[in-house]
């Protein structure tokens, strides 16, 4: 009797340790815009994909939350990130067809993209900007055809083509493409959620990666289930991580480079709107010339950029408004997300508006704008600002060809987050012959090159 309560007492912690050691293909760190993009190019292709987000189904905070970004494909020739939106539009619409086929529930690009003008606001200090877009020479922006782009190169041209009243030292480009406007971050999410698990993925909220280490077999990931509140560990062979401000963290054993090509920095969002007894007020084709004003993004020292978000329950839209260069720096990343606004933010946001909403012949002043909410969010930044879709750096200075690192994506994410997880689903799969040019100037302006460029900088820098 005894030797058999031993053997089951055996059996019992055998099985409690196989149990709580999973064995898996490829484990994607972040089920945000990137991790799920990348998630969904790999599942389709055949790789057995989990999918590791700590926060729940409903996202509470971190860069993909919300329901509009701004979609633009405007550039100079060969821009990779005009290519990085247009190829990102094909992609969605793949993943869409694909939904299609396998639900009765009727899925379309309209979900996530609202085409509407974007316009760009140039300013004397932008003369950087002016230069790439070569604004004197339209035919040298990337694809255009017939009205898709239009300029205005002075104040009487503002004037004629959009009803703007602007100096004479601003120049206006507007962007007129089907799917340029906004696109939907969180719908997007939930299509590729589905996507992947249509595709034979698994997707776990509330897991927070705790540590990942090298073994014989791959990789050892400590993840801690925050509903259940336990540890499991998950041996995979293959890793992307996706984590945003997260990735120096989480790769700290494996990478500890990371942390010093990628910078978290804070910076807010407000959300506007006219006061209702005020935009009530306008005629319809007001309302409508409103609409088609958004979005905006104004580039001056700042580079202010705002659109609209949502409508609210009184049929008033409500602008979410930022400021690209008006970063802080963190010294919480955990409890970052919960900074309030501060007064300087609030009245720069509503400036600002104000003077984009009578550029546009509105007679709006500051006592007509309230601020309905506003949060804290992190951009993660790397020395050029141009983001990394690369294999992770071994401490010889090789890379690791079984594990990718999507990050740094200062704020261009977005509009090309299709694209950016089909070069990393690839470049993890080791899919090397895709014959493109501007995939490849793409893959290699993002890639392994640029991350040992980058690390010759830093290991030059401390040497110094």
């Amino acid at each position: 009797m005894i030797r058999w309560v031993i053997w089951v007492s055996a059996v019992c912690v055998f099985t409690s340790c196989q149990t709580n050691q999973e064995m898996k293909s490829v484990i994607v760190i972040g089920g945000g815009l990137m991790g799920s993009s990348t998630a969904w190019h790999l599942s389709r292709q055949g790789e057995s994909v989990i999918l590791l987000e700590q926060q729940d189904a409903i996202y509470t905070s971190g860069s993909s939350l919300g329901e509009a970004r701004i979609s633009r494909s405007l550039g100079p020739v060969d821009d990779i990130y005009a290519y990085l939106q247009k190829q990102s539009i094909e992609e969605t619409e793949k993943l869409i067809n694909f939904l299609n086929s396998k639900e009765s529930h009727v899925h379309s690009m309209e979900d996530i993209y609202s085409t509407s003008p974007v316009t760009y606001i140039f300013y004397p200090e932008s003369s950087e900007e002016i230069s790439v877009f070569n604004l004197d020479k339209p035919d040298t922006l990337a694809e255009t055809s017939g009205d898709s782009v239009v300029l205005a190169m002075n104040s009487q041209a503002a004037n004629q083509k959009f009803k703007l009243n602007i100096p004479d030292s601003l120049k206006i480009i507007r962007e007129y493409r089907k799917h340029s406007g906004t696109m939907n971050p969180r719908t997007l999410i939930q299509k590729l959620h589905l996507g992947i698990v249509h595709s034979g993925g698994e997707i776990r909220y509330n897991h927070r990666v705790k540590s990942i280490n090298r073994t014989e077999e791959g990789y050892k990931v400590i993840v801690f289930d925050q509903k259940k509140q336990v540890s499991k560990t998950i041996q995979a062979t293959r890793i992307v991580a996706a984590a945003g401000p997260y990735n120096g963290k989480v790769l700290k054993n494996i990478s500890p480079a990371i942390d010093q090509l990628i910078t978290p920095q804070r910076l807010f969002l407000a959300f506007l709107r006219i006061k209702p007894e005020v935009y009530n007020q306008l005629a319809e084709a007001q309302k409508q010339k409103l609409i088609a004003a958004y979005p905006v993004i104004k580039l001056h020292s700042e580079l202010f950029y705002s659109m609209i978000e949502k409508f609210d329950s009184d049929d008033v839209p409500i602008l979410k408004v930022g400021g690209h260069f008006k970063r802080t720096p963190i010294t919480d990343l955990e409890n970052v997300w919960n900074l309030p606004l501060s007064d300087n933010e609030r009245d720069w946001s509503i400036q600002e508006t104000v003077e984009y909403l009578q550029m546009n012949e509105f007679e709006i002043v500051k006592e007509d704008i309230e601020f309905s909410s506003g949060y804290s969010c992190v951009y993660s930044l790397t020395s050029s600002e141009v983001p990394y879709v690369t294999n992770l750096p071994l401490d010889d200075g090789s890379l690791d060809k079984n594990a990718v690192l999507i990050g740094g994506m200062s704020g261009v994410g977005a509009k090309g987050t299709m694209t950016y997880g089909h070069i990393a689903a690839n470049l993890l799969l080791r899919k090397n012959g895709i014959n493109d040019r501007m995939y490849k100037n793409t893959q290699k302006a993002l890639g392994n090159e640029r991350l040992k460029s980058d690390l010759e900088k830093i290991s030059f820098e401390n040497s110094r």
